[in-house]
């Protein structure tokens, strides 16, 4: 069997990580979706296959939507437009947008120095469940 593994552009993989840094934004506490490298493994992900169709075609639609409403790729544009085209995007292909945000979410939350930054002390399951879980936590 071939390996046929999809190779994505540099215009691609940057409008990945315009796209992903817009999901998690960055603010005072960390890089957001930068700060887990989303959109390098996301794209390592669609160059293996999993979900290559649906995100290469959401990618297309964002380039697109970018150059109409805002003269440039996504990569260019303002925090603020790049909100704008995640809606945009969202409208134009829900089932894209829908599974960029589980994914970016995921590797975001999945990451234990993120857990450490929110103050989660990480999963319990091991140890029968957090003690204070009937607690308000602050």
């Amino acid at each position: 069997m071939v390996n046929d593994r999809i190779a994505l552009t540099a215009n691609q993989l940057a409008t990945l990580a315009t796209l992903a840094n817009g999901i998690i934004p960055a603010d005072e506490t960390d890089a957001g979706a930068a700060s887990v490298n989303a959109a390098q493994r996301l794209a390592e992900k669609i160059q293996a296959g999993v979900n290559a169709k649906l995100y290469l075609a959401g990618l297309e639609r964002a380039d697109r939507l970018a150059n109409q409403r805002y003269g440039g790729p996504p990569a260019t544009i303002p925090p603020a437009q790049v909100h704008d085209l995640l809606a945009a995007v969202r409208d134009a292909l829900p089932a894209f947008f829908k599974q960029l945000r589980i994914d970016v979410s995921a590797l975001y939350l999945s990451d234990p120095a993120v857990w450490q930054r929110i103050g989660f002390p990480g999963p319990s399951s091991q140890t029968g469940g957090h003690p204070d879980f009937d607690q308000p936590q602050k």
